[in-house]
C-alpha cells in the first residue's frame, strides 16, 4: 500500500492499539526514538524487535540482532534450565532480551532469573533472543548451543 504524505511516500505507517493503560508510554518511547532521528531502529526492526523497542524497560537503543530457538526441554523452563540460560547469558557482556513467541510476547530482561522463568515458557515453545553489544553474535551463539544441549537436562 502506498501512503503519500505532501507529495513524500511515508516510509512507515505506525498503528497503537492497546488493551490497557500501555498506550502512553508506547507512544513516549516512539516519540523518544523519533525525536532522536532513531526511526531507523523502527524500520530495521523485526516484529519481535519492534515490540522490544516499544514496550520494553530493556529495549534495545543501537543496532541489535536476534536469533529464535525452540525449547525441547521436557518440562519448560523452570528453574533449573533457567538458571543454565541466565547463566549463559551473564557470561556476555552485551544487553539480551527473551521473548516467548508462544506466550505474552512481552520481552523479559535475560539477566534476571525471575522474568525469564515468568515468561511461562512450556515444552515445545519458541523464544526470541534479541542481543545489543560487542559480543552479541557469541552470545546469541552460546545461548543456541546450551539451549540445544539441553540447559543441563539433556537434549
Amino acid at each position: 500500500m502506498l501512503f503519500d504524505v505532501d507529495g513524500e511516500t511515508a516510509a512507515m505507517l505506525v498503528s497503537v492499539a492497546m488493551n490497557d493503560d500501555q498506550p502512553i508510554a508506547v507512544l513516549k518511547r516512539l516519540a523518544d526514538l523519533l525525536l532522536d532521528n532513531k526511526a531507523d531502529r523502527l524500520l530495521k526492526a523485526d516484529a519481535a524487535t519492534l515490540l522490544a523497542l516499544l514496550t520494553s524497560d530493556d529495549a534495545p537503543t543501537d543496532d541489535v540482532l536476534s536469533a529464535e530457538f525452540v525449547v525441547r526441554n521436557e518440562h519448560g523452563l523452570h528453574a533449573r534450565p533457567g538458571t543454565m540460560l541466565v547463566n549463559t547469558i551473564k557470561q556476555f557482556n552485551s544487553d539480551i532480551t527473551v521473548t516467548n513467541l508462544d506466550g505474552t510476547g512481552k520481552p523479559a530482561n535475560g539477566r534476571s532469573l525471575m522474568k525469564v522463568v515468568a515468561l511461562g515458557v512450556k515444552k515445545g515453545h519458541r523464544l526470541r533472543f534479541t542481543a545489543q553489544g560487542a559480543d552479541a553474535e557469541q552470545a546469541l551463539k552460546a545461548i543456541g548451543d546450551a539451549i540445544a544441549a539441553g540447559l543441563g537436562e539433556g537434549a
